[in-house]
């Protein structure tokens, strides 16, 4: 897993992402009609869509007061992601959808999701993991061998 900061700020763009998006389809159907580009064919599941996608924005800033600890429920992410694009090329094949509408979820999803899979999967940069060519003249704590490894366990016999 990568440096937690750099999930907690994916995670808070995603939060501000679905966030926005949930506030103007759930209070604002107007202003997000025009700013996202859809029509509006029913306000009461418009509204339902937009509480959805609030609900997801405060679980993303949940995931984001610590990825380390809540790693387990990133999948959750990047499964509703997955769904939202499939389900936008779903639309945008039958021609529900036009492409401005389905920018969103053809463009932008995909990008989230390898930007938090490359988080998971990044290994944290600093970690030492030996220390060889006599780097330390003396042994630290963490490089000296345990008891029952040099001969000086009181089990050991010579």
């Amino acid at each position: 897993m990568a440096d937690p900061t750099y999930l907690k700020v994916t995670l808070k763009l995603m939060a501000l992402y679905a966030g926005l998006m949930g506030v103007f389809t759930l209070m604002f159907q107007d202003t997000g009609a025009v700013v996202f580009q859809y029509s509006i064919k029913d306000p009461v599941t418009t509204r339902y869509w937009g509480g959805v996608l609030f609900a997801m924005a405060i679980f993303y800033l949940f995931l984001s007061s610590d990825p380390v600890k809540y790693r387990i429920f990133i999948w959750v992410g990047i499964v509703d992601l997955g769904i939202a694009m499939l389900l936008t090329i779903i639309h945008l094949s039958t021609g529900s959808v036009s492409w401005v509408q389905g920018f969103v979820g053809v463009v932008l999803n995909p990008i989230f999701i390898m930007i938090i899979l490359y988080g998971l999967a990044k290994k944290p940069e600093g970690e030492i993991i030996l220390v060889a060519g006599g780097a330390h003249k003396e042994a630290s704590p963490e490089q000296t061998l345990p008891d029952h490894l040099t001969g000086t366990h009181p089990l050991y016999r010579k």
